[in-house]
Parts: C-alpha cells; sequence; structure tokens
C-alpha cells in the first residue's frame, strides 16, 4: 500500500512540476524565446570565435573578449549587409508595382479574359453573372494602391520600440552565450539530478554539434540556391531578378514545400515587373523562364544539396527526413516544418543516450 502511495505521489510531482514548467515558460515565452535566439546566434559564431582565440600577429594573441566582439561585430555587419542590398530592391518593386496602367493591362488583355470567362461560364466552373475583368481589375488595384504600403510601414513604426529593445536583449545574450558557451550548459545541469548529469552532458553537446552543422548546411543551401536564381534569371532578362532569386532561395528554409512558394512568389512579381514596364506581350515567355530556372535549381536541391544537408549532416535516412517533414507540418505548418529536422534531432540524441536498449531507438540511431 505504501509503495503504491509513493509511486502516486512521485507521479504527482512530476505532473506538477511539469506543468509548472510549461506555465512559466508560456507566461515568459517572449524571454525564452530572446535566450533561444541568443544561444543559435552565440553557437554559430562560437567557430569563429575559437579561430580568432588561435590566431597569433607575431608574438600577439587576441584577449578572448576581443574576439567574441569582432565576431559580434562580423555578425551584424553581414546582417545589415543584407538589410542595405535587399531595402532598395524592395523599394524599385514597389515602385514598378505602383507604375503599373491598370486601364491598359485590362484593355490589351480583354480579349483573353473574354474568352477565359466563356470557357469557365461553359463547364460550370464560374457563375455566368461573375465578372472576371471586374474580379482581376479589384485584385490589381489593392495590391497596386499606394495605402498597402503605407499601412505596413505604419505598422513597423508602431514596433520599432520593442523590435529594437528585442535586438538589444538578443545582442546582449549572444554575447555573453560567446563569451562563456559553457554557461547555459552548467546553468542546466546545476539543475539536473547528479546520477542524470553525465548523460544529459552528452545529449547537450551531440546536440549542439548536430545542429550547429545542420544549420550551416542550411546557409549553404541558401545561399547556392540564391546564386543559381539569380544568376539564372539575371543571364534570361527578367526584371528585379535580384530581390525574385533572394526571395526564391530564402524560401528554401522551408523543406520540401519552400521552393513551390519560392517559384510562386517569383513569377508573381516577376509579372508585375513587366506590367509596370509595360512588356504585355512578355508575360508568357516571363513564367516559363521563371519556372524553368527554379526548375533547374530545385532539381540541384533535391539531388545534390539536400542529400548532403538533411541526411548527412544529421545523420538520418532521406525517407526518415522527409516523413518527419510532412509530420512537422502536419502538426505546426510551415513553423513545424522548418523546426521538425532539429527537434527530431535533438530527440533522438535524447532516446540514444537515455532508451538505447530499445530496439526501434537502436534502428532510429544506428547511423549517429
Amino acid at each position: 500500500m505504501d509503495s503504491r502511495n509513493n509511486t502516486s505521489l512521485s507521479i504527482i510531482k512530476v505532473i506538477g512540476t511539469i506543468a509548472i514548467a510549461a506555465l512559466l515558460l508560456w507566461y515568459f515565452s517572449d524571454i525564452v524565446g530572446y535566450l533561444l535566439a541568443a544561444t543559435f546566434i552565440g553557437y554559430l559564431g562560437i567557430p569563429a570565435v575559437k579561430y580568432l582565440d588561435r590566431a597569433r600577429i607575431k608574438q600577439f594573441r587576441l584577449p578572448h573578449a576581443l574576439s567574441v566582439i569582432i565576431t559580434l561585430l562580423l555578425m551584424i555587419t553581414v546582417f545589415l549587409g543584407f538589410i542595405v542590398l535587399v531595402v532598395p530592391l524592395i523599394l524599385k518593386q514597389a515602385d514598378i508595382i505602383t507604375s503599373i496602367n491598370i486601364d491598359a493591362v485590362f484593355s490589351h488583355f480583354q480579349k483573353a479574359l473574354t474568352e477565359t470567362r466563356h470557357f469557365l461560364v461553359q463547364y460550370n466552373i464560374t457563375n455566368a453573372n461573375t465578372t472576371l475583368s471586374g474580379l482581376l481589375y479589384e485584385q490589381l488595384s489593392q495590391i497596386v494602391d499606394l495605402a498597402k504600403f503605407t499601412n505596413i510601414f505604419s505598422a513597423m513604426i508602431g514596433t520599432t520600440g520593442s523590435f529594437l529593445m528585442g535586438v538589444f536583449i538578443i545582442l546582449f545574450l549572444t554575447f555573453y552565450t560567446m563569451l562563456e558557451p559553457n554557461l547555459l550548459k552548467s546553468f542546466i545541469l546545476n539543475l539536473t539530478p547528479a546520477k542524470y548529469e553525465q548523460d544529459l552532458s552528452n545529449v547537450l553537446s551531440d546536440s549542439r554539434k548536430l545542429l550547429t552543422r545542420y544549420t550551416y548546411g542550411v546557409f549553404a543551401e541558401v545561399a547556392i540556391m540564391m546564386t543559381l536564381e539569380v544568376i539564372g534569371l539575371t543571364l534570361l532578362g527578367i526584371p528585379n531578378a535580384l530581390l525574385i532569386g533572394f526571395l526564391g532561395g530564402l524560401m528554401n528554409i522551408i523543406p520540401y514545400l519552400g521552393p513551390v512558394i519560392g517559384a510562386a512568389t517569383g513569377i508573381v512579381l516577376a509579372i508585375l515587373s513587366q506590367l509596370g514596364l509595360g512588356y504585355y506581350n512578355n508575360i508568357g515567355e516571363t513564367i516559363l523562364i521563371v519556372l524553368g530556372v527554379f526548375g533547374i535549381a530545385n532539381l540541384i536541391d533535391n539531388f545534390v544539396l539536400q542529400p548532403q544537408i538533411y541526411s548527412k549532416s544529421v545523420k538520418a535516412h532521406p525517407v526518415e527526413v522527409f516523413l518527419v517533414i510532412i509530420v512537422g507540418g502536419k502538426l505546426a505548418g510551415i513553423t513545424g516544418m522548418i523546426l521538425a529536422i532539429p527537434s527530431y534531432t535533438i530527440i533522438k540524441v535524447v532516446a540514444r543516450q537515455f532508451m538505447n536498449n530499445r530496439r526501434i531507438v537502436k534502428f532510429l540511431t544506428q547511423r549517429m
């Protein structure tokens, strides 16, 4: 009877501890987010810090704190460089969109719109009373409307204060993450019972290595895809190819679904650019070029880049990776797809350390 009571009491304690931890994480979710972001960015910068620590100028060696400061400044410079590069491209695209002559566009495509409407009505795809040109006119007018940009700008101004505060907190925590890489690990281990301390230490070390390698791999994938798409679109004469290629490559952060979103976004921007420049007869050719460039880049991604990044960096079978990403998307949409592989990697590391005697765990972790 006493053993049952003790078991029940232990279960209640565990459930209570989990509930309190979950409540605290929810209540302080913004702080937890800052901490996770700083830890992630800091771990990405640690290799550069170590390199600077080892570097020598004659007999002079950089102090560790100075290595951290230089690394942090380099990371900020790279981020600001992207902003300086992208913002003018977005403004240029906005100028092109606002220069679209809507009346001229619909006058040019009136015959095609009429034929399309007759086809849709004939096969009962749309109502006979629906005016296709009216719907498209309204949608295009909303895109061109400068008020859209004004609203976005106002929203950005309204959130600037909280954004700058968040940036300061993340930079501050990132500095100390790189200055004392084992600070968070030591804190977690001090909260861990002594008998699990070594196992948890192994989990934290292995997770950090695998996730860092995976993240660098994803960054390399995004950079290569951006380069391929920008070069292809530029050589084939697509307006504002740099912005389209940049956004298309960036979408590859989302596994599998990202290239589709990137291609769709690229087609829309390319069409709007052609409409703004008045090249109405180039629309079909533009769509085919964008699809071709994105398609070829995606083939390279699927058969060359992704096997190297997803399979080798986290040491998992391609089918296993695919299923995990699908499950992540089912549970939490696009965010789930992005976080699926990192989360699954941590789960595998934990399972290997604490449940290595289970057959399923041995099977799933045999590549690690």
